[in-house]
């Protein structure tokens, strides 16, 4: 049945999407079942890692399994502490009860054929398996890791699923405390995006790439960060753009147009149905909630005031002097319909600027207190006029504010 259901996509959608680890071994491909799946031998699986002291990333990597065809196939590490893998912490996690206990974590999915996973991220899933408390750590832990893999349709997840080999290897954790998830980024980018570039990568960030805002009180998921994202601005008549949620991937959690301007689809590994269009020039409200995998763009009816120059400070300052930020959309490099409306500031230009544990920072109008943002909120948030200094955090940044909604994003180097 499920082969059927896939064949049925892949005449309906064609098989230009398809691409994977290996080049394309036949012109008139069909999705099969595959029987074996190999998940390779790491060359330090004889070695204690230290993960709290080690630094790089565990490199885990397969073969992709034999799917007929080269195909996008979606790969999770599975890791188990006794070698069993009958239920996994997201399972034990959904059962109210309590009664499911957990024999296995599963980490997020890829679709390349190898995972670098840091240390970090591989100790907090194990705290999330073995729920250690301070103290209660082994200094050493044999781990029983394999590999999944699956097809992901629009419509459907987990098609074609086969798992496999088990590779050993032995860690020395550490105990982590274990946060909520950051609500997650997603980025728009296009032809009247930013600085208009369709620069879909790390470099992109903040200038090509210009992330949605929360939804103010919105209560996100604690362990995924999943939920609403937000962003108004002005799309002029001819725009084009897509909704990503990884810088560098194309292919995985991108919302692409949906047949009709306004309307939007999600890839997840399907084919590119274009980009998104809108009706006509104006400004717009979009709309994107991870949890349900749905987009919405809706007209936005009101005027937003336009501002010739924008400004931070703070105490990072000489005695919260006005630090000139920039205009995503610039008149030397984007269209003119998209440089006059410009609603996105960006700062620094180039690079990234430090920030001290406690330093305030708002954002504010040149020359005047009359109209500034704030809010106790980091390393985004909502800012209202008048509102309270937003308390930094030590490190690096990169940060993008909108003037429409008051909405704005630290992004860290």
């Amino acid at each position: 049945m499920k082969k059927n259901i896939l064949s049925s996509i892949l005449l309906l959608v064609g098989l230009s999407f398809f691409s994977a680890c290996e080049d394309d071994r036949d012109s008139n491909p069909t999705v099969q079942q595959p029987t074996e799946f190999v998940l390779n031998t790491p060359a330090y699986a004889g070695t204690s890692i230290d993960l709290e002291t080690s630094t790089g990333t565990i490199n885990m990597n397969w073969s992709q399994p034999n799917y007929g065809f080269p195909i996008v196939a979606t790969y999770y590490v599975q890791v188990s502490t006794n070698g069993s893998f009958t239920h996994s912490v997201d399972e034990a996690d959904a059962d109210k009860t309590g009664s499911t206990v957990a024999d296995y974590v599963q980490l997020d999915g890829v679709t390349s054929c190898s995972n670098a996973i840091t240390p970090a991220i591989l100790d907090k899933a194990l705290n999330q398996l073995c729920k250690w408390e301070e103290g209660t750590v082994p200094e050493t832990l044999d781990l029983h890791i394999r590999v999944k893999s699956c097809i992901n349709s629009a419509s459907q997840n987990g098609l074609y699923e086969i798992i496999s080999n088990v590779v050993n290897m032995t860690v020395e954790p550490y105990y982590m405390v274990l946060k909520d998830a950051l609500p997650a980024v997603w980025y728009l980018t296009g032809n009247c995006i930013g600085d208009c570039t369709w620069n879909n990568s790390d470099a992109g960030i903040g200038t090509a790439l210009i992330p949605m805002s929360i939804v103010k009180d919105f209560e996100y998921d604690k362990k995924t960060g999943s939920g609403q994202f937000i962003y108004t601005g002005y799309f002029p008549a001819n725009a084009e753009f897509k909704i990503v949620k990884t810088p560098g991937d194309w292919n995985n959690y991108v919302f692409c147009g949906g047949g009709a301007p306004g309307k939007t689809s999600l890839r997840k590994g399907g084919d590119d149905t274009g980009n998104i269009t809108v009706p006509s020039a104006g400004y717009y409200k979009i709309t994107v909630d991870d949890a349900t995998e749905t987009c919405t763009i809706e007209a936005f009816t009101e005027t937003p005031k336009l501002y010739e120059a924008m400004c931070i400070t703070g105490d990072f300052t000489d005695s919260w002097s006005d630090v000139e930020m920039y205009p995503a959309s610039s008149a030397d490099k984007t269209p003119e319909d998209v440089a006059a409306h410009n609603h996105i500031w960006i700062y620094p230009k180039e690079g990234y600027f430090k920030l001290e544990t406690g330093s305030g920072i708002k954002f504010k109008i040149a020359g005047s207190w009359d109209t500034n943002w704030g809010v106790e909120a980091f390393p985004y948030g909502i800012g209202v006029n008048g509102g309270p200094n937003i308390p930094a955090e030590a490190g690096e940044y990169k940060v993008v504010f909108n003037d429409i909604d008051g909405s704005f994003h630290f992004l860290a180097k």
